[in-house]
């Protein structure tokens, strides 16, 4: 399941990022918002199963040692807690675990830990080493997939960007400080009398067009034009 949430996940963030490059924001925030869906349920999937890789290890230690007196409750309120959170994703799984906590409840009840007053049914994880262990396996699931997983792009548009073509390019009698590149770009405005194309700008002095973009940018947050 994880391992299908994360081709699922990768497909999407693949669209995402090609939304965006084709300007499309709308299918981009849908893509993004779907992956964000996903992760919490990679979350869950991931710590679901550090918590039963927990209770496997407690129940080999039960088999071997034989301190079952001391050692099965918490392993049930993990169970349970562990059912409760993955019955709507993998509810195979679910029904699997209810029969292991029924299985352990039997096996309780005829060692005399859990009395007849206090069955399986009454049985909350409220022991505070089920706790501990389920907030640590969430916390380092919640790590793992932020390490697994691409962060996604910020879905917030820029509002310092300058238009693709730069029309109404106005300049203003401020002196021209020394920095060369946007020099450049004030010269390139002016030769075409405040009218221009971003691309066509950045090709002809051998830039890119963000280089550009950052420069007129920069040009009009300084005063030295205005960009309508």
């Amino acid at each position: 399941m994880y391992s299908r949430i994360q081709q699922r996940d990768k497909d999407l963030f693949q669209r995402c990022v090609g939304a965006q490059v084709s300007n499309d924001l709308g299918h981009a925030r849908i893509y993004a918002n779907e992956c964000a869906e996903l992760r919490k349920i990679a979350k869950i999937v991931l710590g679901s199963q550090l918590a039963l890789e927990r209770v496997i290890l407690r129940l080999e230690t039960v088999g071997e040692f034989g301190t079952i007196m001391s050692q099965l409750a918490p392993v049930m309120g993990i169970v349970k807690e562990t059912k409760s959170q993955i019955a709507g994703i993998v509810p195979q799984v679910a029904n699997e675990l209810d029969e292991v906590n029924n299985v352990l409840g039997e096996l309780t009840e005829e060692t005399g830990e859990i009395s007849s007053t206090n069955n399986m049914n009454s049985f909350e994880p409220s022991d505070g080493e089920a706790k501990r262990i389920l907030e640590e396996t969430g916390l380092i699931a919640e790590q793992r997939v932020h390490d697994h997983f691409p962060d996604l792009p910020s879905m917030e548009p820029k509002a310092d960007l300058v238009p693709e073509t730069a029309t109404k390019v106005d300049f203003q009698p401020e002196p021209h400080p020394d920095n060369g590149f946007e020099n450049q770009v004030y010269d390139y405005a002016k030769q075409h009398a405040g009218v221009f194309s971003i691309s066509t700008c950045a090709g002809d002095l051998g830039t890119s067009a963000d280089e550009v973009r950052n420069a007129l940018d920069k040009l009009r947050t300084s005063g030295r034009i205005l960009i309508e």
